[in-house]
């Protein structure tokens, strides 16, 4: 009986073993696909562990919830288009290094002689002669071209990085002023229920005789102007929710959490310390000094317009006279019309130094910007720490004054209603300072060049 004809009732015997089998080798093969079923479970587990893990580690979505600066920062630094077709430029201006240090092609070329007719030319010449040739410039040449790439390279890196700190200032602006918009309709939604009750005791008052009716007018006029100045923040909010949608890569009406107050205001470095930072990371001041560096380059280049270029060529010839025969053949380009490399070296000189001026003018600005951002996020903070520690709460306390001294007969309406104008408007002013402060600070970060 042959093995793929073995019956059933042979194969459920205790004592059946295939045929060619070899119980050490039979247990080995057992042992081995318990150990791979054992690994393939194991490494389904550890997939299911390590993606769980991802996904808890996931930022919260800027969509729905609370809305950090933190999460803005870090979702513009990886979506905003203007950053992406920026770092997209970068890596493009890195593959043109290798290019620019890479020599023409060779050429090949097959030539038929001496044959009756053009067709026989192509299938039966009687002298046929095969080149190949190779054009080089100077082998300085392409070090000077290397280095100019490579430097053109590291500007549009800094340019990037520039990119990168302009749009994270203004989508620090943006978010400063989404937050104090929000932050506005939440005010005027206190204000308006303070103003109703004020004009519930106005009303009492006006009930029991003691009252003027001119009280609950103005209160009305009041209410009316909070709700038209709410209004008002509503449509901040819109502008500034599409314009931070905008630089994080997002369709203009796309829904934005509700944004955190920004973290309280630290201490600034003093101005030796921002002036250093700045002239050794400053994005546009690097880029500038790279050009210089890259115009200097450029004149090194002009002045080898000088240096003959080279050319290398190799022909074999077959002929029924000679056989085969070798030609070698090295040419070198003469520089006869050497007023162009002359103009050329002129132009170079001058482009030097337009960029050697232009960097230390850089430098200059550098300097003059920083000092001047400073003192504007130096008065935001302390207008800031000003409002919090003093003038908030002594309008808070003004306002309880006169709404006791209002209620007891001491103090008339237009005194409780100016003590509550100011309240409003000082917690209005706070957030606007504070959203001046993020503003100030998202421009000297971007002088510097770095995160404070």
């Amino acid at each position: 009986m042959s093995p793929e004809w073995t019956s059933s009732h042979e194969m459920m015997n205790d004592n059946y073993m295939p045929p060619n089998h070899i119980p050490g080798l039979d247990r080995g093969r057992r042992l081995h696909g318990k150990r791979a079923a054992n690994e393939g479970v194991n490494a389904l587990l550890l997939t299911l562990l390590l993606t769980t893990m991802a996904q808890s580690q996931q930022p919260e979505t800027i969509s729905t919830g609370t809305l950090s600066l933190q999460q803005v920062l870090a979702a513009v630094r990886r979506d905003n288009p203007e950053a992406l077709a920026a770092r997209r430029r970068w890596e493009a201006s890195r593959a043109r290094i290798v290019q620019s240090a890479t020599p023409a092609q060779p050429r090949l070329g097959v030539e038929g002689m001496y044959a009756a007719s053009l067709s026989r030319a192509v299938t039966e010449p009687e002298e046929k002669t095969v080149t190949i040739t190779q054009e080089l410039p100077f082998p300085t040449v392409l070090h000077l071209r290397h280095g100019l790439a490579a430097k053109d390279a590291a500007m549009l890196e800094q340019s990037y990085r520039a990119k990168l700190l302009e749009v994270g200032a203004r989508a620090r602006t943006a978010y400063a002023m989404l937050f104090l918009a929000g932050k506005g309709i939440s005010i005027y939604d206190e204000s308006i229920g303070i103003m109703r009750r004020f004009s519930r005791v106005a009303e009492s008052k006006i009930s029991a005789g003691r009252g003027a009716q001119s009280d609950a007018l103005k209160a009305q006029v009041e209410l009316t102007r909070m709700l038209n100045m709410r209004v008002t923040m509503e449509q901040e909010v819109e502008t500034s929710g599409a314009m931070l949608n905008a630089l994080l890569g997002r369709e203009a009406r796309a829904a934005l959490g509700v944004p955190q107050e920004p973290a309280p205001a630290a201490a600034l470095l003093d101005g030796d310390a921002l002036e250093a930072a700045a002239v050794s990371d400053r994005p546009e001041l690097r880029e500038a000094l790279l050009a210089a560096e890259r115009a200097e380059g450029s004149l090194s280049l002009a002045r080898s317009e000088y240096l003959p270029e080279l050319m290398f060529q190799g022909r074999r010839r077959s002929d029924p006279m000679r056989g085969k025969t070798y030609d070698a053949m090295v040419g070198l380009s003469f520089p006869l019309w050497f007023w162009k490399p002359a103009a050329m070296v002129r132009e170079a000189r001058a482009e030097r130094d337009m960029a050697q001026a232009e960097a230390s003018a850089a430098r200059l600005s550098t300097q003059a910007e920083l000092r001047a951002a400073r003192s504007r996020a130096r008065t935001a903070q302390r207008l800031l720490e000003a409002y919090r520690t003093t003038l908030l709460p002594q309008a808070e306390e003004s306002l309880k004054v006169a709404e006791s001294a209002y209620q007891s007969d001491r103090a008339g309406f237009l005194d409780l209603l100016d003590a509550e104008r100011s309240l409003l408007a000082f917690r209005l002013e706070y957030y606007q300072t504070m959203a001046e402060y993020e503003t100030r600070l998202a421009e000297l970060q971007r002088i510097v060049g770095r995160e404070l």
